[in-house]
This record gives C-alpha cells, structure tokens and sequence, in this order.
C-alpha cells in the first residue's frame, strides 16, 4: 500500500512538472522598459540597471505641426488657454491629441489636461481652447508637452506609430506667458 501512494506521488509530481509553462530566460539587457515620473517626464529603464530621461527634439517649424499658445485668460481660480495648431507636415493630419501636465510653484503635477485636433489639411491650422480649473495661470509654473495620442496624419496612425513618433512631429512654439515646453 506504501509503495503504491509513493508511486502515485511520484507520478503525480512528474506530471505537474510537465505542465508548468517552460519560462523563457530573458537577459535583462535585451529589454529597456519606457516609464513616466510624476511630473510627466518620460525616463527609459535600460536593461542594464541604468536609465535616462528621453529627450524629444523640436525638429523644423516649417516641415512639422506647430502648435502654439495664442491667449491666456486669467480667471478666478482657473486658467483658460487658446491653442493653435499649424499644419506644416506636407499632408493631412486626421486626428491628434496632444496631453499636458500642468505643475505649481511647489512641483506638484497639478493636472494633466490634453487638447483634440481633428481633420486639418496642410497648410491649415485650427484653435481649441482649455480651461484648468483650481489654479490661476500666475500660479503655473511650467506646462510641459508630454505626448500626442490617438494620432492620425499621413502614413502615421495608431496601430503603427512608434512610441513617441506623433509627438516628435509637433513643433511647441515658446510663450512669454505661460513656461510650456516639450
């Protein structure tokens, strides 16, 4: 009787061995893994235990979508602003939307708000507008681009856009009167 428990055991064990999945061993400096902090700023975790921030390029005004600040309204407790976005890519952007994330003196995100553009032709711009609500324009103290979703223009769309592909084709225009920056 002993020995037929055991053999029951035996091959009992031998079967749950065999059905665990077999693990792929993966050498961590084949993966590099893209993360965001806090306050929006995309860091990339290497393989090997270090990382970076990744640093997005402003690229050419005239061969990119320029999106610019163009009216800042001051209101109580909230701040309004005016984008425009200036088609200059050469074809038809179909859908971008570009997100924000909005910080106060302290360093606090505060909001990461995002703006809609759709069906802007080349050379076309058009205008949105955003309101914030809960902290003045005079209490922001940076807003920073921190991507470009949903985005379909020319061969890009979302199936087959590389990460940050949408927004490395926007140009962010500097304001006197509001720190934005991509």
């Amino acid at each position: 009787m002993k020995q037929l428990i055991l053999m029951t055991l035996i091959l009992l064990l031998s079967l749950a061995v065999r059905a665990q999945p077999q693990l792929e061993q993966v050498e961590p400096e084949d993966e590099d893994i893209k993360a965001v902090t806090k306050d929006g700023r995309q860091i990339l975790l290497k393989g090997d235990h270090t990382w970076e921030f990744v640093q997005f390029q402003q690229g050419d005004p005239s061969t990119s979508a320029v999106l610019s600040v163009t009216k800042v309204w001051e209101l109580q407790e909230a701040c309004k602003l005016q984008f425009r976005l200036q088609n200059n890519l050469g074809y038809k952007i179909g859908a971008i939307v570009p997100r924000f994330t909005v910080q106060n003196p302290q360093g606090i995100v505060y909001v990461s708000p995002s703006i809609s553009f759709n069906g802007i032709l080349p050379t076309d711009d058009k205008y949105t507008e955003i309101q914030i609500s809960g902290i003045g324009c005079h209490e922001i103290s940076h807003m920073k681009l921190v991507d470009a979703s949903r985005c379909r223009m020319g061969p890009i769309d979302m199936w087959n856009e590389k990460d940050g592909e949408c927004l490395s084709h926007i140009y962010l225009e500097p304001n006197e009167e509001i720190n934005i920056s991509k």
